[in-house]
């Protein structure tokens, strides 16, 4: 009964993911902006959740800035679900057309293809980050961290779209992969803005603690990758715009412990983070949960 559950599930994804394998690229944007629009009138509860990270993100903000906000938004919504469900189409001559770099970001990629080490690339939920997935695995030698669906169909179709650019896919649970590949020069995405819940440490983000994964810092620490932050964002006319920072090598003799060193690289890259949303507020992702874990307070 189960699989024929799962089964059923992957046929409504696939029938919803089919036009975003035919229709042309701008198409496909403007087919997303109009089935966000659609959802907006009944995804209260999600309205709600956006408006509520918005206002403790930005308190300055009034309440009507605030709705603006949400609708802008979930305008950026329509374009992220369309780049996540065309991006498996990407091929090089797309990058060339779309794909806009400033000169900063030419150079940090530029001068860290030429020292030949692994990267650890961190992002975050800003912008449209599948989109990085896929040229990754194009322009780089690249590798990702996934975490596997319950419903397998659906696991193997994100899996296929996923890795249709060349990306190597790692579990999320297979961390002696991640520092083979990164020992062996590749540059391997961290989608790393989650709420980390017991797992993680307390560190600030838009004016709340956040509960968020060491990973990163832990696999440059292990292996002597460099760490490079990258947003991807929708741009006008289609464009995809990229913007690097270069976060650098973990200095170990900085510090005393381990976990202090842990603990300052997590907290360089989230305030990188924060600093671009910042910059971009429509284009982060309110909807989801990230500050749902907090510090127990004692009484």
């Amino acid at each position: 009964m189960k699989k024929i559950t799962h089964l059923l599930s992957f046929c409504l994804v696939y029938i919803f993911y089919f036009p975003f394998k035919i229709l042309p690229y701008k198409t496909c944007l403007s087919y997303g902006v109009f089935l966000t629009k659609l959802i907006f009138p009944l995804a209260k509860k999600h309205r709600k959740i956006a408006a509520e990270n918005i206002k403790f993100a930005f308190p300055e903000k009034s309440e009507e800035e605030i709705q603006i906000l949400v609708k802008k938004h979930f305008r950026h919504l329509g374009h992220l679900l369309a780049h996540t469900l065309w991006a498996p189409r990407m091929t090089k001559e797309w990058l060339n057309k779309y794909l806009v770099l400033d000169e900063e970001s030419l150079r940090i990629e530029e001068e860290t293809k030429k020292q030949g080490v692994g990267v650890v690339l961190i992002s975050g939920h800003l912008g449209t980050w599948e989109v990085l997935v896929q040229f990754l695995g194009i322009r780089m030698k690249g590798g990702g961290i996934y975490k596997k669906i319950r419903n397998p169909f659906v696991d193997w179709l994100l899996r296929k779209m996923r890795s249709k650019n060349g990306i190597v896919l790692v579990p999320v649970e297979e961390s002696t992969q991640v520092i083979k590949m990164l020992k062996q020069g590749y540059w391997v995405g961290f989608g790393s803005d989650q709420n980390a819940g017991s797992a993680g440490i307390f560190v600030p983000f838009m004016n709340r603690q956040a509960s968020t994964f060491v990973g990163p810092a832990l696999m440059a620490y292990l292996t002597g990758a460099k760490m490079l932050y990258y947003s991807v964002l929708s741009g006008e006319d289609g464009k995809v715009i990229v913007r690097v920072k270069d976060l650098g090598f973990v200095d170990k003799k900085k510090f005393p412990t381990k976990d202090e060193v842990l603990r300052y690289y997590t907290e360089l890259w989230t305030h990188t983070l924060e600093g671009e949303v910042k910059l971009f507020p429509e284009q982060y992702f309110w909807v989801h949960r990230r500050w749902r874990t907090q510090p127990k307070v004692d009484v």
